[in-house]
């Protein structure tokens, strides 16, 4: 799914507030690589890859103002399998990886230009 429409910034937080309520049970975990220099961003890259968050701690974290160039953000269930894969590449896309139907149908809904690849 590409990052920019037109002028406009799809952040993390963006895409976590469309999810909604079907993350609230995950566990979060970020990986970030390269970060646009933001307020805020420091305590986001701060951040070590095995550091459990809430989905309330990470939406606290990712201002919409929070550009992630280069990084992934993995959802876990309680039994620790990833349900939802969220990669940020060179700041020009995010992939989206996950088996969860909910997810997708509404990722589709909110971005219509979203691109399905196998």
């Amino acid at each position: 799914m590409l990052a920019w429409i037109g002028d406009h910034y799809i952040s993390l937080a963006e895409i976590l507030l469309c999810l909604g309520k079907s993350l609230a049970d995950l566990q979060w975990y970020v990986k970030i690589t390269e970060i646009a220099p933001e307020p805020g961003a420091e305590q986001l890259e701060a951040l070590s890859p095995t550091t459990a968050l809430s989905i309330f701690e990470l939406l606290h974290l990712v201002t919409p103002g929070i550009q992630i160039i280069d990084g992934e953000i993995t959802a876990t269930d309680e039994s620790g399998k990833q349900q939802l894969l969220l990669r940020a590449v060179d700041s020009s896309s995010w992939d989206v990886e996950t088996d969860l139907e909910q997810i997708v149908l509404t990722l589709e809904d909110s971005y219509p230009e979203l691109t399905h690849i196998e």
